[in-house]
């Protein structure tokens, strides 16, 4: 007897819990990793897919997506340097 299939939306979106990237790239080998923008996605590999799409107006020789949270900021004294935090 076959199995009925299910269908799960929320595991077919990648999860439930939306996470925030920072979106790093450079055009050459020679360029800086230079921030470019970030996305919203509910895991890794939706992130990779949706920074590219979103960022693919230039021929990028390298692109990362770094979770927003993973991010340790830099402090001097009362200065910070973070990045929206989500």
């Amino acid at each position: 007897m076959a199995r009925k299939k299910t269908f799960d939306p929320q595991r077919e979106r990648g999860g439930t819990t939306p996470r925030y990237y920072e979106v790093f790239a450079r055009k050459t080998s020679d360029d800086e990793l230079a921030h470019v923008g970030s996305v919203e996605a509910p895991n890794d590999d939706l992130a990779q897919v949706r920074a590219w799409y979103i960022y693919d107006q230039h021929k990028w020789r390298e692109m990362c997506v770094v979770p927003t949270d993973m991010i340790i900021p830099v402090r001097l004294g009362n200065h910070s340097t973070r990045i929206k935090m989500a």
